[in-house]
């Protein structure tokens, strides 16, 4: 299905509720509301069932953040690095690398409350710490040598994106779930039956969510165990 802008979406819910094509004006309360609704369906997907989607993994090569300025080299004598600003945990091993071609040096990230256990350990871990509120940071064991211009890859798990302006676009991979929450909240408001609205967005989240839970189709995963078992690693 099409990625649908957020003044798509919204023009969506206003034909469904208004029956016509006219739209509300992008600076009236009724858009700014309509905003909210869709960004109140956008966190009760991203929160559904404590469903882990598969649209929310990225890599921090691939953040395109500009504030604040996010490094993704390393640089000798520094040990913390700023995560991206939607970073919600990672999801792989770290690992530094001298260019394109050079060996990658894989780095174990350990639990923060282990650090202790880890004390002037020459081996190659890293943590983070922070919150959603203060935002997380990348910690590399100070005991290990970084060098500078080596660039820093992971993966990990993000914040599903909000519609701030009407060419917004979120990873809710059914834009139609968005537009019946959203009406179905309309119409609530307003007083109105909205049984109908909310048992379709019902049905296209758990539709998503099962989608979620599908592996490739005649595609089987070869890696039954993880990288963290894998003692070649980290060394």
């Amino acid at each position: 299905m099409a990625t649908l802008t957020e003044n798509e979406i919204i023009d969506i819910i206003y034909a469904l509720y208004e029956t016509d094509d006219e739209g509300w004006d992008t600076t009236s309360s009724e858009y700014v509301s309509a905003r909210a609704f869709c960004n109140a369906a956008i966190r009760e997907w991203e929160r559904y069932n404590n469903t882990t989607w598969r649209e929310l993994f990225t890599a921090l090569q691939d953040s395109t953040q500009s504030s604040p300025t996010l490094a993704k080299t390393t640089t000798a004598g520094t040990y913390t690095y700023t995560c991206p600003t939607n970073f919600l945990r990672m999801s792989s091993w770290v690992r530094t690398q001298d260019g394109t071609e050079g060996t990658p040096i894989y780095w174990e990230v350990v639990s923060p409350e282990k650090i202790s256990r880890y004390h002037e350990s020459d081996q190659n871990f890293c943590w983070v710490t922070g919150s959603l509120k203060d935002g997380f940071t990348l910690h590399f064991n100070p005991e290990k040598t970084l060098t500078t211009g080596h660039t820093i890859h992971y993966e990990y798990y993000k914040q599903a994106t909000l519609f701030t302006a009407t060419t917004s676009t979120t990873e809710v991979s059914d834009p139609y779930f968005i537009v019946y929450y959203s009406l179905a909240r309309i119409l609530k408001n307003d007083g109105e039956d909205y049984s109908d609205e909310r048992d379709t967005w019902k049905n296209l989240l758990e539709n998503m969510r099962t989608t979620n839970l599908t592996g490739y189709f005649d595609i089987n995963d070869p890696f039954s165990d993880s990288i963290v078992n894998d003692v070649g690693f980290g060394g």
